[in-house]
């Protein structure tokens, strides 16, 4: 397969002011928790290209310390989940949000954050059949669309180790503002989307499909290795 290497940089946006920039936090953050349910919770995507296609998935783990890093702020006042909680509670300043990168990036990244944490609307795309190589932008799978993308991937170290712990799911790494096709020439939809809180083995929950009861009419066309995560 051709893959062509390039070099992503996140694409310009204008400056917010200190009132939009909390704003779109707060709602991003209240998204976050409540209208999504998935903060410290784990996501089962479920997808496939056409019809004729088996369905494949994707498990990844959102964290209330995954929050403050998508908006590329490192906050010198507070921690990961302090920052999260006071987005949550609109309670955060303008002197907590510093940027991780710079203010161009910070910018980019959270004026598109409150759009690409909605799920219900992106697509997303497996590792073994992207042809877009980045050199900046490490991350197995993304959820985007044509205003930019989440991207994911495994980071969680075992305790005391540099070692990546594969048996703990993906977790999102960076928000960018570039569309999904800069990345993946053929994004697949998400077809369904299932839960799971901390401390539960499987998915019990249905937090999305694409049409009104198509969930139970398709699962039995899951592969076997899918349908063990589920008990819906």
């Amino acid at each position: 397969m051709l893959r062509r290497i390039m070099k992503y940089k996140i694409q310009n946006t204008r400056m917010l002011t200190p009132t939009e920039l909390l704003t779109i936090l707060c709602k991003s953050a209240t998204l976050y928790a409540e209208y999504a349910e998935y903060a410290d919770t784990t996501l089962l995507f479920i997808f496939r290209e056409k019809k004729s296609d088996m369905y494949d998935y994707y498990e990844v783990r959102y964290g209330k310390n995954n929050f403050m890093h998508l908006a590329g702020i490192k906050s010198e006042t507070l921690g990961a989940v302090e920052f999260y909680e006071a987005c949550e509670r609109q309670i955060i300043k303008r002197e907590d949000c510093n940027p991780r990168r710079d203010a161009n990036t910070m910018y980019a990244k959270v004026a598109v954050m409150e759009k690409m944490l909605d799920l219900r609307n992106s697509k997303c795309y497996k590792i073994g059949a992207k042809n877009l190589v980045t050199r900046d932008n490490d991350f197995e799978m993304a959820t985007g669309d044509a205003s930019g993308v989440i991207g994911y991937a495994s980071r969680i170290k075992k305790k005391g180790t540099q070692i990546v712990d594969e048996t703990k799911a993906p977790i999102p790494t960076t928000l960018l503002n570039n569309p999904i096709t800069d990345y993946c020439t053929r994004p697949q939809k998400i077809m369904f989307i299932l839960q799971k809180y901390d401390g539960e083995s499987t998915y019990n929950k249905l937090f999305y499909e694409i049409k009104k009861d198509l969930f139970q009419t398709e699962k039995e066309f899951f592969s076997e290795d899918l349908n063990n995560l589920i008990t819906i």
